[in-house]
């Protein structure tokens, strides 16, 4: 790779970097071509970003940030970088979804609002609710006293319309 080449990676990476809503680095070693694909099509099919970096190149990237320390994530073989673009929680996820079906994929640790995070902080990043789970728990807190006001008017006319119905049944026998 050229000079020029490597510098424009850098910048291409920080960029990325600064869009990002979350990062993890993943060691892949031993990972076969069949499964290096299974693992780019699902980050692809959840707008979750996937690249092969050198550890190198990649500490440069992140030098002069807050997170800077996440470059001690960054040995032995290359490094596949995970970016969250939407959410963080998505791709900590997914991630940890395919970890319990392929024992080649590893996480080294990653980036959550500017800082670095090891391995258990990535864990527990990926049992968090989504975005759009929060949502709907919001909602349906929000809903809940309306519902339950419905239910309190509704029930006393409910037991009249029983007792009306009753008293017919009762005259149509007689």
């Amino acid at each position: 790779m050229l000079r020029s080449e490597k510098e424009q990676f850098i910048t291409e990476m920080q960029g990325e970097l600064e869009r990002a809503s979350g990062v993890l680095f993943l060691d892949f070693t031993g990972l076969t071509v069949e499964e290096a694909d299974f693992v780019r099509g699902k980050y692809r099919e959840n707008n979750v970003g996937y690249r092969v970096v050198k550890n190198t190149l990649m500490t440069r990237a992140l030098l002069g940030t807050s997170y800077e320390n996440a470059a001690d994530c960054l040995k032995g073989s290359p490094t596949g970088v995970v970016i969250g673009y939407d959410e963080p929680v998505t791709a900590a996820k997914i991630t940890f979804e395919m970890l319990e079906d392929n024992k080649h994929l590893r996480v080294k640790g990653g980036i959550l609002d500017e800082k670095a995070i090891n391995v258990s902080e990535a864990e527990a990043l990926s049992k968090m609710p989504s975005q759009e789970e929060l949502q709907a728990e919001i909602i349906t807190l929000a809903m809940s006293p309306g519902r339950h006001l419905l239910g309190q008017m509704k029930n006393p006319a409910g037991v009249l319309v029983g007792a009306i119905d009753q008293l017919v049944k009762n005259l149509g026998e007689e």
